[in-house]
């Protein structure tokens, strides 16, 4: 408690001592007159809002209205559609080490999303994630739901804490707003093209604005990429895993000066990867860290595929003051997965992982005016989704051994949600949110067994297990607002959230007993500043402390000598994370920006968990018989300090020529990447370096660059874990680890018309 009061109390103080200044530097906050652009008719990259340039507003939609960055009570991360362009970003993973805090990283069955050490864990892909990603207003809680490439994206948000009062439902972590471009009004588009030569393959993106008339536009986008891996898999002699991805959208609006707008999305994803990021760690095996795997199936290479299919229609209605905004979404994907189960040339076992999920969803919410003492936000939410899992381990000595699970589950929400906003001054306002949701799922489970159980799906019935879960629960979150000037203004905020309960999905050792998980909660307190410094930048501090109850935990146990790959599901009674966040951006020279954000964590810990699952040979000590007791332990993926930063200098080299260049180092200190605390899996403190320079036009119409990647050549960790067969069939202590890609360059190209 102590050292809370402490970390509160030095923030406030800091804020309130630069607030002071600013407030005296700009008497009366500020030019009220000041235009506020906003980004919804951004034609091409060079139009989109990105967090760099002083002398733009930050237009943001965290709290389901457009709001400048500087005004939202919210530790908030902005990363600009330009910025993923230009740093080579071309997934959620390759996104995590831009935020401090946020991990994204892929185990052998779904992706993890981390903030502040605290994500849904990778054993069993039919939880909820507990950061959710929403996609132009839809929600996408499966992991799997929203993993095609990054396609013309005007701006991420990345929302901390929970978030479930206001922006939806199982936020217990925070929430992730990717917002797409919307087409213009003219004629015109861009063509990004990249050669990445450490991976030897192209990536091309394009849109185009297609105007018909002043009332209906449309805004095509497409990518492919076809690019290498960076693990060498010395039994194929091939790196792996390569990966070729096709996508596609169209966006059409119709706007034609009243009342109504209509905004329609389609977009179509294949992403197909040869091998998986996957190897086998087990130093006195002769399998070290390191990029390399030796993973082969007799029939098949192992591969990961998913085909994506979404769309959305959007009304805004002007009601004559309040606006009314209907959003009916529809998400849908199939995933199919071939892995060695073995993990190394063993050829002793094969696992296949199925995934078919289909969402429906409608939301309304009315939204008052930006005007009057008390502003408001209310409205309905309604989804209904189907989830088919199918999972098979084929041991290839001992067929008997070999098992087909089958997962089904449907699941349907109701939700009502509020927000009040009343400005009691200038320069007071209080907040207040309220979320109520009604949650029912259903699931039913089914394990065969036998000879061609893991190849043709039939076998004799070993277990057949069916669960409900119907419950409603409400999420509340109050705040407070003091702006000193329009340059300064500090908050605090109390807020809850929460994660439905669920069913273990069509893991090998589901039983009735445990088939079934309780719903995870958290509590936050958060105070901070967000304080402007006219035509210099902007500095934005956080401190928070968040307790969660019945986390949910699910993670790869060893096997013991086992033919079964078991995994662990449950709640931890009770975990802590607590600390302080800041983003900043300061133009130093009219040829020099200096922009970043920083992290500290000084903990993040389970506070109780006596039954917890254990890592390959750690002796079992926990409450339960077989279990360990991680009480106290830190939690992972939860470095004390993490950062990144961005130094950028430009200059005109005459003959409308503009010369540009970048250096990005990021930087994390000690964590584990496991949920287990297992000393294997521990990645020590790093520094990776990106750079970019880039030629180009004054005007923005064209540029050449070329972009690099983990300069410093780091080998880095991304996600650990016990070794699943790999423990009966090569070592007890084996693991298995994914790696982070290598140093890597790239020559790129665009052009705008």
């Amino acid at each position: 408690m102590k050292t809370r009061d402490r970390l509160l109390s030095a923030v406030a103080a800091l804020a309130m001592a630069t607030a002071a200044s600013a407030q005296a530097a700009t008497p009366g906050g500020g030019d009220p007159g000041q235009a506020t652009p906003t980004t919804s008719d951004a034609a091409d990259p060079a139009q989109a809002v990105a967090p760099a340039p002083i002398g733009d507003e930050i237009i943001v939609t965290a709290q389901r209205r457009s709001e400048r960055l500087q005004d939202v009570p919210i530790s908030l991360a902005v990363v600009a559609g330009d910025t993923l362009q230009d740093r080579s970003i071309q997934t959620f993973e390759q996104l995590a080490p831009l935020v401090p805090n946020l991990t994204i990283a892929k185990s052998p069955a779904a992706n993890m999303i981390i903030l502040r050490g605290i994500g849904s864990s990778p054993g069993s892909p039919s939880l909820d994630q507990s950061v959710v990603m929403f996609i132009d207003g839809i929600y996408g809680g499966n992991a799997r739901q929203f993993s095609a490439p990054f396609l013309d994206i005007e701006r991420l948000e990345i929302l901390r804490g929970p978030q479930g009062a206001l922006v939806g439902r199982n936020t217990s972590a925070g929430a992730i707003n990717v917002i797409s471009r919307k087409p213009g009004h003219e004629f015109g588009g861009y063509v990004n093209a990249l050669y990445n030569f450490a991976f030897d393959g192209p990536t091309v993106e394009g849109a185009v604005d297609l105007p018909v008339s002043d009332a209906v536009r449309f805004r095509v986008a497409g990518k492919y990429s076809d690019m290498g891996g960076y693990l060498y898999n010395s039994y194929l002699d091939e790196d792996q895993p390569s990966r070729r991805e096709a996508v596609g959208r169209i966006v059409g609006v119709v706007d034609n000066g009243g009342p109504v707008v209509v905004t329609a999305k389609y977009e179509h994803s294949d992403v197909r990867s040869n091998g998986i990021p996957m190897q086998v760690l087990a130093p006195t095996k002769g399998y070290p860290l390191d990029r390399s795997k030796d993973t082969y199936l007799q029939d098949d290479n192992e591969y990961d595929n998913i085909h994506a299919n979404n769309a959305s229609l959007q009304f805004d209605v002007d009601l004559g003051g309040p606006t009314l905004v209907s959003i009916s979404g529809y998400s849908a994907f199939v995933n199919r997965s071939l892995i060695d189960a073995d993990f190394y040339s063993g050829n002793f076992a094969t696992a296949i992982f199925n995934q078919k999920f289909d969402q429906v969803s409608q939301e309304l919410r009315l939204v008052s005016p930006d005007a009057g003492t008390f502003r408001y936000v209310v409205g309905g939410y309604y989804s209904d989704s189907k989830l088919m899992e199918q999972r098979t381990t084929g041991v290839l000595f001992a067929p008997p051994a070999s098992t087909y699970r089958e997962f089904r589950q449907n699941n349907e929400v109701y939700s009502a949600f509020g927000q009040l906003t009343a400005y009691l001054t200038s320069q007071l306002r209080l907040n207040g949110s309220l979320r109520y949701t009604h949650e029912s799922k259903t699931a039913h489970y089914k394990r065969w067994g036998g000879p061609q159980a893991a190849t043709d799906y039939i076998g004799v019935l070993q277990e057949a297990i069916a669960g409900d879960i119907e419950a409603g629960r409400v999420d509340p979150a109050v705040g407070i607002q003091y702006e000193f000037s329009r340059n300064a203004m500090v908050y605090a905020t109390f807020s809850k959230g929460s994660k439905s309960g669920g069913f273990q999905g069509a893991i090998s050792n589901a039983t009735a007993e445990a088939f079934e998980f309780r719903p995870e909660r958290s509590t936050s307190y958060e105070i901070g500043a967000k304080l402007t410094l006219p035509g210099v930048g902007f500095l934005n501090l956080a401190a928070f402390d968040t307790i969660y109850k019945d986390l949910q935990v699910s993670a790869q146990i060893p096997t013991n000598g086992s033919l079964t790959a078991a995994i662990f599901t449950g709640n931890a009674p009770e975990a802590r994370v607590k600390g302080i966040e800041a983003e900043f951006s300061a133009r130093l020279a009219s040829f020099f920006r200096f922009d970043g954000s920083l992290s500290w964590l000084p903990q993040a810990k389970y506070v109780e968990f006596t039954s917890g699952p254990c890592y390959p040979l750690q002796e079992p000590d926990g409450s339960v018989i077989g279990s360990c007791d991680q009480s106290g332990e830190r939690l992972g993926f939860s470095p004390r300090w993490s950062g990144a930063m961005n130094f950028t200098a430009e200059t005109s080299l005459g003959s409308d020529l503009r010369l540009t260049g970048t250096l990005s180092p990021r930087f994390q200190s000690r964590s584990y990447r496991d949920f287990m605390n297992d000393p294997v899996t521990e990645q020590k403190s790093f520094t990776k370096l990106d750079a970019r320079i880039a030629i180009g036009a004054e005007d923005g119409g064209w540029e050449l660059a070329l972009v690099g990647q983990n300069l410093t050549n780091e080998l880095t960790v991304g996600f650990g874990g016990a070794g699943g067969l790999a423990n009966t069939f090569l070592d007890p202590g084996a693991h298995i680890v994914t790696i982070d890609p290598p140093r890597n360059i790239s020559v790129q190209a665009k052009i705008r018309f």
